[in-house]
């Protein structure tokens, strides 16, 4: 085999099934089979945790936010990989405080977020679309990649390049990886009060550990 054959001769080996996060075998016609996976909420996790800042830190809170409304597909046509793709939608007004705090505090901090923070009356859905999936590195029953696409949050679509790492086990997938997003690069002015001296900073850490199932 020729050497500058080689490299991509691997990446179709090992990229075709992991994009389809299956074993794909040939039917009597020689071509691979298509497959859908769809995200499972219920057996699934989808967190963003928010640091405090400002000079009144101290008396602030770290929050933990949970996803609660969102749904996804991942759709592979057949033998052409580069041709998969992954969509995730998520609803604004899902997002739910996880804090062990009053129900009084816990209703006021919703309140902001879903209101001045997210507009969710004006801005309902979260939306990511795949564009292409890059740096393949197979793993034990799965594989570690980065997922590249562009993510519409707050009405302002950005490209992001998403580190995600699978696990399949049978016709299930387990999706997990993490993400730092910057507010303001979706228009997001960051919650603050008491004339900034409690606050919340830019940077937000998303974290998923997601199930699809065909």
């Amino acid at each position: 085999m020729r050497p500058g054959f080689f490299k991509p001769f691997l990446r179709l080996l090992f990229c075709l099934p992991l994009l389809a996060f299956t074993t794909l075998g040939q039917t009597n016609t020689g071509k691979a089979p298509a497959h859908h996976y769809t995200l499972v909420p219920a057996e699934s996790s989808f967190t963003v945790f928010v640091a405090k800042a400002g000079l009144l830190s101290g008396i602030a809170h770290d929050h933990n936010i949970g996803v609660k409304g969102f749904s996804g597909e991942i759709n592979v046509p057949g033998a052409s990989f580069d041709a998969g793709s992954v969509q995730l939608e998520v609803q604004t007004e899902s997002l739910t405080l996880l804090d062990n705090i009053s129900e009084k505090d816990r209703a006021e901090i919703t309140k902001n977020m879903r209101g001045a923070v997210l507009e969710t009356a004006k801005f309902p859905k979260v939306v990511f679309r795949s564009t292409s999936l890059t740096g393949f590195t197979p793993k034990e029953n799965g594989a570690s990649f980065t997922l590249n696409g562009d993510l519409t949050l707050h009405g302002i679509t950005k490209r992001l390049a998403l580190p995600v790492t699978v696990v399949q086990t049978g016709q299930t997938l387990r999706i997990t990886g993490q993400y730092t997003l910057h507010q303001t690069d979706f228009g997001i002015t960051p919650y603050s009060a008491a004339l900034g001296t409690i606050k919340v900073k830019n940077d937000v850490v998303i974290k998923f550990n997601l199930v699809a199932k065909s």
